[in-house]
């Protein structure tokens, strides 16, 4: 049954864009009028004008208002928190008293978001605040964090609306001052970040109408962000070909800035159409754009904390990242990196799971044995068979560890994939192609194993792997997929990159997609894939120039005189071409 507000909202709505089907909400109405804009662009700006108005009116006449029972304790948060309560009182470890906590906070979630008051109205309209601090409000805070981010083991049984005994005030006092600094110095790591996007991504121009690859990523057929890309056949995902997608469940290929191959920046049809659905301009500086739509969120991220949204996500239980701090530890891979996943460092297959001695547990990998620590959980079986890389534990892997194990083309898909958690968790479900643009950016470069027959490479050159990827590629064999197992790739396919280890996971996974044959490599060079930390990755371009844009500015002084570097005016880097001044803009292919 539609509500008044739906009715009011729909006819303001043109026909075949109404919501007679579904509850409104904040984001479905989003989502419509950004298709609505793609698919529509001389209707949207009549309809968004009617749209405001229509807001200003029902604010002006009708308003919204709170009253005492709105947040009132909910009638059954004692009931709902008994249970827990008394798990909390019989536990006698850490872990224990954490599991508790954290199922007494679900089941607070949970009750806030059926609040029949007008707050919860708000919140599951997306109209203002969140689940979070409804509970807060209506159910109870649970629990508070300290400085360092660790649960403090202790119950918190009432609701900010009703007061807090002394005892919870100080449990939770403790992390509203933490929060209070944080969210006064909140523009100083989103704007530190978002440097370093920019300087990551800031040569990433549009360069030439089409790469011609046949490769891309897998993305799910209902995936949202399949729309204003180019399958890998060629068709442009519509919003009526992605419906017919998503009909099928199947998975598609779509050709992505991750998987272009264009020598410099990326081609237009790997980008796809931009917001207003055109093709974007060769000279287009995607990889800036995707940086500022990257840096937007992060300081809401920083501005969450003091609203409890951290808190409540880690009632899950379940590892994961978070906000701003999660961002950049992806990024910068620490070495203290937190809820670090293990790791296997070889194939084989997993012959014992054993009780550790000292806590936690032992898993070995036909002869090799890895130590899993007690607050990771081992998610392997004995008998399993497993590939170096796959988890032996939950948490996060790191990415560095990833393309160690897995290649340049897997750990970027794995970034993407984790960025975008990170993300979404925190409220913002960016474009899926501005991570590609970074994860591209990011793992751009190999160290040379084996320099090969020719004096192309030195061993230990680090280089840009396009680059590498020449080399590779100018001396391979062609063999049936099926046969390929123990080979390097001499050429992309999918995701993966060449100089990627061929493992029976790999052609399991290209044989499903129905590539028959690939090319390895014959007498070629054979190069390590890295991750550096993404505030170091910009000293690798070879313009010494457009490294001062970054940071390390002596450094990057001294160690271009010691090697001669030079500087191109014209490339596809802004920061030479800015400082001379003289031409900007006006180099070929879209260069500055």
């Amino acid at each position: 049954m539609k509500t008044l507000g739906q009715h009011l909202v729909d006819a303001v709505l043109p026909k075949g864009w109404r919501h007679d089907e579904q509850a409104l909400t904040k984001s479905i109405l989003n989502d419509s009028l950004v298709r609505l804009a793609k698919t529509s662009p001389d209707t949207y700006p009549e309809v968004v004008t009617r749209l405001k108005r229509l807001g200003d009116e029902v604010a002006t006449l009708e308003g919204i208002s709170v009253g005492l029972d709105d947040i009132a304790p909910h009638a059954e948060r004692d009931a709902r928190m008994a249970p827990h309560a008394q798990a909390f009182a019989s536990a006698r470890t850490f872990a224990d008293k954490e599991k508790a906590l954290f199922a007494a906070q679900d089941a607070m979630l949970t009750l806030a978001k059926s609040d029949k008051g007008a707050m919860g109205e708000m919140v599951r309209s997306g109209g203002r605040g969140n689940a979070a601090q409804l509970m807060r409000a209506v159910g109870s805070p649970v629990l508070a964090r300290d400085s360092k981010d660790k649960t403090v083991p202790w119950l918190i049984t009432k609701s900010f609306s009703e007061g807090l005994a002394p005892a919870d005030a100080w449990v939770a006092g403790g992390e509203a001052r933490v929060n209070a600094v944080r969210s006064n110095i909140s523009v100083v790591e989103p704007g530190d970040l978002a440097k370093i996007l920019v300087n990551n991504m800031g040569d990433k121009l549009v360069t030439i109408p089409d790469c011609g690859t046949r490769n891309g990523i897998e993305m799910a057929g209902n995936d949202p962000h399949l729309i204003d890309r180019y399958l890998t056949d060629g068709r442009l995902v519509t919003p009526s070909v992605a419906a017919t997608l998503a009909s099928t469940g199947t998975p598609v290929v779509v050709r992505s800035p991750m998987t272009c191959e264009a020598p410099h920046g990326v081609c237009q049809r790997c980008q796809g159409l931009d917001s207003a659905g055109h093709l974007h301009g060769l000279g287009t500086n995607v990889g800036v754009r995707a940086a500022q739509a990257l840096s937007e969120p992060l300081t809401q991220f920083s501005l969450n904390a003091k609203h409890g949204g951290r808190v409540a996500a880690a009632s899950t239980g379940k590892k994961q990242l978070e906000g701003i701090k999660g961002v950049r530890q992806l990024l910068e891979v620490p070495t203290s990196f937190m809820h670090k996943a293990v790791l296997a460092e070889k194939d084989g297959q997993v012959t014992r799971v054993e009780p550790a001695p000292q806590g936690g547990a032992y898993v070995t990998v036909d002869d090799d044995r890895q130590y899993v620590p007690p607050d990771q959980q081992v998610i392997v079986t004995q008998g399993q068979p497993i590939f170096a890389g796959d988890a032996l534990s939950d948490g996060i892997p790191r990415p560095d560890d990833v393309v160690r194990h897995k290649g340049l083309g897997e750990g970027r898909r794995y970034l993407v994939d984790a960025l975008h958690d990170v993300y979404r968790r925190s409220g913002a479900d960016v474009d899926k192609r501005h991570l590609e643009t970074l994860a591209r950016s990011v793992l751009s470069h190999v160290q040379i194993t084996d320099p090969g027959p020719d004096d192309t490479f030195m061993k230990g050159d680090i280089v840009d792997y396009n680059r590498f990827r020449s080399a590779i590629g100018a001396s391979y064999k062609r063999m049936d997929t099926a046969h390929a197992a123990g080979e390097t790739l001499a050429r992309d396919v999918l995701h993966f990159t060449a100089g990627t280890r061929v493992t029976p996971d790999v052609v399991d996974r290209l044989s499903r997609r129905g590539i028959g044959q690939i090319d390895v490599a014959d007498h070629a060079p054979a190069a390590a894939p890295f991750m550096r930390a993404a505030s170091r990755t910009p000293l690798l371009n070879p313009d010494w120039m457009a490294r001062l844009g970054h940071r390390y500015l002596k450094e990057t002084l001294l160690a271009g005189a010691h090697r001669g570097d030079i500087a191109d005016t014209h490339g596809y880097s802004p920061v030479p071409a800015y400082a001379v001044g003289a031409e900007f803009g006006q180099g070929p292919e879209g260069r500055y």
